[in-house]
């Protein structure tokens, strides 16, 4: 059977006190070192929630200026076709209008010389048509 005598209380007693002891020496400083690290763990996933947070809208922000310049550059060919066109407009009327001017010279040119040898040969014809009759006459 079980005897209650003084050395259970003195063995209570020492329990209590070995656990107040590893509570206040061991479990304690645990828990605060526990609690630390799970501080650190939650501190260091916001900060990777933020980077991430930021590295995304970095890339929203990297995808928004490549379809903006894209968009310029799209725009700028088109403007570069208009202006080249329309250059190119400005220079086919420019040749046509020289074309235009050149035939018209040598239309002028050729009518002068078509009517300078008109006149060349009406003068001849009039110098033919004496000899003609002087040697109808003599003949």
């Amino acid at each position: 059977m079980l005897d209650l005598n003084i050395t259970l209380l003195f063995q209570l007693v020492n329990f209590f006190i070995a656990v107040y002891l590893l509570n206040v020496l061991l479990v304690r400083p645990v828990r605060q070192i526990l609690k630390r690290r799970q501080q650190i763990v939650d501190d260091m996933s916001g900060e990777a929630e933020t980077f991430e947070s930021q590295a995304e809208k970095s890339l929203a922000d990297y995808d928004a200026a490549l379809k903006q310049a894209r968009q310029e550059a799209a725009q700028a060919r088109l403007q570069g076709r208009e202006q080249g066109q329309a250059e190119q407009q400005s220079l086919v009327a420019q040749a046509q209008k020289e074309a235009r001017s050149i035939l018209d010279q040598a239309r002028v040119s050729l009518q002068k010389e078509a009517d300078d040898t008109l006149a060349a040969l009406r003068a001849q014809a009039g110098a033919l048509s004496e000899k003609l009759a002087d040697r109808l006459i003599k003949g």
